[in-house]
């Protein structure tokens, strides 16, 4: 048997009001998360800037809205 489907899987304890991205299916703004210094550090580590990061989801938003159909693009 594979043991994926023996293990019970638990959730994570719930999140603080104040930090309501912890909970599942919310996400911190992207300024939020770029105004965390470990962020930063992490970045300068591998070696990528602000500005190639919001490149990247900026092209990458922008490919999944042209795949959404339109009632869902709005």
């Amino acid at each position: 048997m594979n043991p994926l489907h023996t293990r019970k899987v638990t959730p994570p304890p719930c999140a603080s009001s104040r930090d309501p991205w912890a909970r599942a299916g919310i996400e911190p703004r992207l300024d939020e998360v770029l105004a965390d210094p470990l962020v930063h550090q992490v970045m300068r580590r591998d070696g990528v800037t602000e500005a190639a990061l919001r490149g990247v989801i900026g092209r990458a938003q922008a490919r999944l809205r042209s795949s959404l159909c339109c009632r869902c693009a709005a």
